[in-house]
């Protein structure tokens, strides 16, 4: 409800901040809720909490953003990516419209400047890396390679390969159903939760019709249909137990470290070369919009720019 009545009081922010967060648990899932709850008690209350935040100008919120980005995180001297910062940014530009709405006052820095956006890079395995690491998952399976196997010839996010059960795999069709995701997130009082839930977007809930030679492969190991996919003893295996299992083959295959979501950006940079619908990527990798496939894997190469090139005669 508005109130036109406080245009002369001051407010302090973190009163604002915390009523914010309540009206907003309502309405976002749980991990969400805890990360906003830890980057504004770790990040924003310490540099605002106890200023009034109808007197917080664009110049304060620019000083913030530098300290930031020179020296901001928590246990490293070291500043924060641009990336990690601007979730901040959105936290803090969400509480100033929240104020404006809640006591119809104008907030000053409402209209304060975001960073520029950082092109996410995209660190493929070639060709040799992905075939000395396929030979490697081919040899001796277990659950967790079948995870590895799910994330490089799938492109699932770590959270979604752990968060497969039996049930998902549709042996007769050859598709896997992308139905939650599981993630250990911080309690915000010096612990963690292991949450199993929902996708995050209505996108990422997909049906994935699968390479043959991996939905054979998901064939010969299934189980009962309500124990998970990747595990030895019907429990959801962690996603860091996962990363340690990928990194291990890594180091066997003399393969440079990678990131386990690096596997995603490997399937979609494969399916490209093999020319595959832009739409229709989109929707495997559950992207929310076709503008993020587009911007992230649908590029040419200097090669295939040289050919197209040699094309111009006169």
């Amino acid at each position: 409800m508005k109130n036109k009545k406080n245009k002369g009081s001051d407010f302090l922010f973190k009163s604002i901040a915390y009523s914010w967060l309540n009206d907003t648990q309502l309405r976002v899932k749980r991990s969400t809720y805890e990360k906003y709850t830890y980057l504004l008690e770790r990040h924003i209350m310490p540099y605002f909490g106890d200023r009034f935040i109808n007197r917080l100008t664009v110049r304060e919120i620019d000083e913030f953003k530098r300290d930031k980005l020179r020296n901001g995180k928590l246990k490293r001297n070291e500043g924060l990516s641009k990336k990690y910062l601007q979730d901040i940014l959105s936290i803090i530009k969400s509480i100033a419209h929240y104020f404006e709405t809640v006591y119809n006052i104008r907030c000053k820095f409402v209209m304060m400047r975001g960073l520029r956006p950082q092109k996410p890079k995209v660190n493929i395995l070639n060709r040799t890396e992905r075939n000395k690491l396929t030979d490697e998952l081919k040899r001796d399976t277990t659950p967790e390679k079948l995870g590895i196997m799910l994330g490089l010839y799938a492109g699932l996010r770590i959270g979604e390969v752990c968060g497969l059960r039996w049930s998902d795999f549709d042996e007769v069709n050859g598709t896997i159903t992308i139905n939650r995701t599981v993630q250990r997130i911080s309690d915000n009082h010096g612990g963690t939760v292991f949450l199993v839930s929902e996708p995050k977007t209505e996108a990422s809930k997909r049906v994935i019709p699968l390479p043959v030679f991996l939905s054979e492969k998901l064939s010969f190991f299934k189980r009962e249909k309500d124990a998970p996919i990747v595990s030895c003893d019907g429990k959801y295996t962690e996603p860091n137990r996962l990363r340690i299992v990928f990194n291990k083959l890594l180091n066997v295959c003399h393969i440079t470290a990678r990131r386990f979501h690096d596997l995603r950006h490997s399937f979609a940079s494969s399916c490209v070369r093999l020319k595959c619908d832009t739409k229709m990527l989109s929707e495997i990798m559950g992207h929310s919009s076709v503008s993020i496939t587009l911007d992230r894997y649908v590029h040419s190469d200097l090669d295939a720019k040289r050919e197209f090139m040699q094309r111009i005669v006169i």
